[in-house]
């Protein structure tokens, strides 16, 4: 419960790159997620080259028209979900494979961030373009990201706002 208790988003990272072994048992803790009538058809795209870092960066700003967009937070890891379009559960099945990660990247002291800025980019030529570069299928579209590296910030905890009720 610990992990779950005193996770938190972070959004300083250093120019250290997250070690190749941690990236795998972090995309491992995602395919373990729960996903609609166990489909499992999510594709997870772990991206550790700066090249294809600096692509999909060059992508969203095309998309997003904002050159000067940085909403990576100067991540040198990310992990892309990508959902087939015709899935009516991808965003349920991704924040599933999301939380493992993150979680998973907490226990091994990687920072980490969810990334949104892809949700309405499945039409966008610029996307599409990255996503052919790496050898994705059309029929596929970037559903959210997660942004990984070392951090040393220690973001505050804050209070729990949930209501709950047990009757």
């Amino acid at each position: 419960m610990d992990i779950i208790k005193n996770r938190r988003s972070k959004r300083n990272f250093t120019s250290k790159k997250v070690d190749k072994k941690d990236i795998e048992q972090i995309v491992e803790a995602g395919t373990f997620a729960p996903t609609g009538m166990n489909k499992q058809d999510n594709i997870i795209v772990a991206i550790t080259s700066n090249t294809v870092m600096e692509n999909l960066l060059k992508a969203i700003r095309k998309h997003l028209n904002n050159e000067s967009y940085n909403g990576f937070y100067n991540c040198k890891n990310m992990i892309l979900l990508l959902s087939p379009h015709d899935n009516r559960n991808r965003k349920f099945d991704c924040g599933c494979i999301m939380q493992n990660m993150m979680l998973k990247a907490c226990e091994l002291n990687v920072g980490n961030v969810w990334i949104n800025q892809f949700y309405d980019s499945y039409e966008s030529l610029p996307i599409k373009e990255f996503l052919k570069s790496i050898d994705i299928d059309d029929s596929y579209e970037i559903t959210c990201a997660l942004a990984l590296g070392h951090s040393d910030e220690t973001p505050k905890i804050k209070p729990n706002k949930f209501t709950t009720k047990f009757i």
